[in-house]
């Protein structure tokens, strides 16, 4: 899916499904602009949420924690974590085609949350090394 103003490439999309396939536990996938737009979006079929509101819960949540972390003087966030019953949901803010997204992953509660937030990094990277 793309936003109308940003290309979907190729490497993206490969990158989440490598992810996501060496990795049942992921249920959920989000790129979107930090402003809110959707760039691309996958999940299992019990997750089949509308894209355009989980980008802007996720942009939303990440604008948040951004705010609330240079406030505190803890200067920029890295990394949000929301533990829920069934899983963990993280944000993160990455770099595609140079421009600043949010990336969002549910992972269910069989990943740790320490293997999901090392998974959302190395992904986050991967993500900022696709150009043009």
């Amino acid at each position: 899916m793309s936003n109308g103003t940003m290309n979907v490439k190729l490497e993206l999309l490969q990158s989440i499904k490598d992810l996501c396939d060496s990795n049942k536990e992921v249920v959920l996938v989000s790129l979107c602009t930090t402003d809110g737009f959707p760039i691309t979006y996958t999940s299992i079929d019990e997750l089949s949420t509308e894209a355009d509101k989980l980008a802007a819960i996720s942009s939303t949540i990440s604008a948040l924690s951004n705010s609330s972390a240079r406030q505190m003087n803890q200067g920029k966030c890295d990394i949000t974590i929301i533990e829920a019953a069934v899983g963990n949901m993280l944000f993160l803010t990455a770099n595609y085609l140079e421009t600043p997204c949010v990336l969002t992953i549910v992972a269910n509660t069989k990943m740790t949350l320490a293997t999901a937030r090392y998974k959302t990094k190395n992904l986050a990277v991967a993500i900022g090394r696709i150009s043009e």
